[in-house]
């Protein structure tokens, strides 16, 4: 099981691939919040698949209360606070893109990883092909998903040292 943020959800979805997640963790909780910030006036494919996911029960959206010390910075949105208050709560594992959300999460003590951690563990469980991994990143990419050309290197070397 392992908690999301929007943002891999996002990602995933708009790649009609938000069923990785299930593949590979059976389970995911996101908070309301989270539900509200992918839904909340789209209708695009990965509000469809987020729904999908929900009514096939393997997503399921759970209530938290934010950690007091989260409560405090307004350097994180409120899908980032609940997101990693619920991580913490359920001693679980998160996605999340954001830099200074996996540093807050890691102060809490939660393992935080982002996309291309889903992307890089679907591959070494031969869920994707090494093809199929770039060719979705580059989908993600032309969809606004930002990572910089060292990174996408590092993560291409990633790929090629796994197998």
């Amino acid at each position: 099981m392992i908690v999301s943020n929007a943002s891999p959800l996002i990602a995933l979805g708009k790649q009609g691939m938000l069923h990785l997640l299930k593949g590979c963790f059976q389970h995911v909780e996101i908070p309301p919040s989270v539900l509200r910030e992918i839904t909340h006036g789209s209708d695009g494919p990965e509000v469809l698949a987020l729904k999908h996911a929900i009514a096939g029960g393997w997503m399921r959206v759970r209530e938290t209360s934010i950690v007091q010390f989260l409560e405090e910075t307004a350097s994180l949105g409120e899908g980032e606070k609940e997101a990693i208050s619920l991580a913490a709560e359920r001693k679980a594992m998160l996605f999340v893109d954001d830099k200074l959300g996996k540093a807050y999460a890691r102060v809490l003590g939660v393992e935080a990883h982002g996309t291309l951690f889903v992307l890089a563990l679907a591959y070494h469980t031969s869920r994707l092909t090494k093809q199929e991994v770039h060719s979705m990143l580059d989908g993600m990419m032309r969809e606004g998903f930002y990572l910089s050309a060292d990174s996408y290197r590092a993560f291409a070397a990633s790929l090629d040292a796994m197998k």
